[in-house]
């Protein structure tokens, strides 16, 4: 039987990602997370639930603890994309150059970071939801579809988006709502 992953984006931030180095939600992003939770609960029943270390992942991850009363599992390989290298002040062109690029060219740090998160998701052994990032999620869609491209598409907040392992082999179920806006 196939194990299900449901990769949340996580809400609208309070403020971006070049500004502040880990912002929680903003009351548009509590009312995303909110929205996620539903919308997850329609889509299966409590469930393991993972959340990356950063606030603004743990806070979208706090209405579906509340409603399936099951505390989320904090795991650093969900987290960010690597960026503790680069001067704050230069993260937000630097995650801009990133993106635009293919994985082919991307440094050690970025290789290692992207195989951790493929590593982690293709050892679970039970559905889980994981409420993470922009660039986690296109690092496992990426890597599913067989693109070279660091975005393969942009997730908005709250989105979710849909996979499967079985027989160790990563399947896209369906792809998350996609943002209008450009990612901060």
């Amino acid at each position: 039987m196939p194990v299900k992953l449901y990769l949340v984006r996580h809400g609208e931030a309070a403020s971006s990602w070049g500004n502040v180095p880990n912002p929680g939600l903003s009351e548009l992003g509590r009312v995303q997370a909110a929205d996620a939770a539903t919308e997850i609960e329609k889509l299966t029943g409590p469930i393991d639930i993972v959340t990356s270390p950063l606030l603004r992942a743990q806070e979208t991850a706090i209405p579906l603890e509340e409603k399936w009363g099951k505390k989320a599992d904090i795991i650093s390989s969900v987290s960010e994309i690597p960026s503790s290298h680069i001067p704050f002040e230069q993260r937000k062109s630097w995650l801009g150059e990133v993106m635009a690029s293919d994985w082919s060219v991307q440094s050690k740090i970025l290789q290692e970071w992207r195989n951790g998160i493929l590593d982690m998701i293709s050892s679970k052994g039970e559905d889980v939801v994981i409420f993470s990032h922009f660039m986690v999620i296109n690092s496992i869609v990426g890597y599913i579809s067989g693109s070279d491209k660091m975005v393969s598409f942009r997730p908005d907040n709250g989105s979710i988006t849909q996979i499967t392992i079985q027989n160790g082999q990563l399947k896209l179920i369906e792809q998350g709502r996609e943002a209008v806006t450009v990612v901060e």
